[in-house]
């Protein structure tokens, strides 16, 4: 059995971008996006932007951003996520309109 090389080829990939830890923080992420939370604990409620929502049915968990729409069935992993699907964006431009992706030097 063989096995690929660890190093060979890293002399001429270019290092990834995305950097986790600068996506904003989820409750102040969703705010800015306009949206009201309300509700006690980790996941709280509010109107659904991906569909016309009179009710809250979006549900979104404060500490990691995850989201879930029980009407629609949106639903994502992380602020990151969410801006993808809000503004129609790929994961790199998304990840640097949030500031969340480092140039490669």
């Amino acid at each position: 059995m063989s096995y690929a090389h660890p190093t060979r080829g890293q002399h001429t990939r270019k290092p990834f971008g995305f950097k986790r830890n600068l996506l904003p923080i989820p409750a102040e992420y969703y705010h800015e996006q306009g949206l009201k939370l309300i509700g006690g604990g980790e996941w709280k409620n509010a109107l659904c932007p991906f569909h016309n929502d009179t009710q809250p049915s979006l549900r979104v968990r404060i500490d990691t951003g995850a989201f879930r729409c029980m009407a629609c069935n949106a639903h994502g992993g992380d602020v990151l996520a969410f801006h993808m699907l809000l503004h129609g964006l790929r994961f790199i431009e998304a990840a640097k309109s949030l500031g969340a992706w480092e140039e490669s030097r």
